[in-house]
């Protein structure tokens, strides 16, 4: 009975040594400063912080979500087609996974531009090549650069979103420059 006791007054003892097992700093919640705009971390060139997840500066590579494949825009032209002043995008695609990229999947990319976020008409030139989309398939390693026409000028396209498939760019393509 003496040796109950006393093991149970040095567990008793050890508890209150520790303050009952608990640990204060565990159970407070863990938080990040937030700097002030003149001291928020460097961002890459084309960012800007306070952008949505998933959302890409206009020279950044989005990357599908549905297929993998990295998209980027390799330029902004403005352009007199056959068909009048038409901005022309070209994407590159790049095929970084291990499938064949059906070239069927490729979306036709959408443009909506400046402060009502109107959309711009969408030009089909076979000649000139703009609207073709990918042709045929993307092997892994491979890539495909693919251009498509919209009825504006590069000047009204800030801001703009260009939007294919699920990446998305946001941004001034106006001053668009790689």
């Amino acid at each position: 009975m003496i040796r109950s006791t006393a093991v149970a007054a040095a567990v008793c003892a050890l508890l209150a040594l520790t303050g009952c097992g608990s640990n204060d700093e565990d159970t407070k919640p863990k938080s990040t400063p937030i700097l002030p705009t003149s001291q928020a971390p460097a961002t890459s060139a084309g960012t800007s912080p306070g952008k949505a997840a998933g959302v890409n500066a206009p020279l950044d590579t989005g990357v599908s979500k549905s297929t993998g494949m990295e998209v980027s825009i390799l330029s902004v032209e403005d352009v007199n087609s056959r068909y009048g002043p038409v901005t022309v995008f070209t994407f590159q695609l790049v095929n970084t996974g291990t499938e064949v990229f059906q070239g069927y999947n490729w979306p036709t990319p959408t443009l909506v531009y400046g402060a009502a976020g109107s959309p711009a008409e969408h030009t089909m030139s076979i000649s000139e090549h703009y609207g073709d989309g990918v042709q045929g398939a993307i092997p892994p390693g491979s890539r495909q650069t693919v251009k498509h026409a919209y009825k504006v000028t590069k000047d009204k396209l800030n801001p703009a979103v260009v939007t294919a498939g699920s990446v998305l760019w946001q941004g001034d393509f106006s001053t668009f420059q790689r």
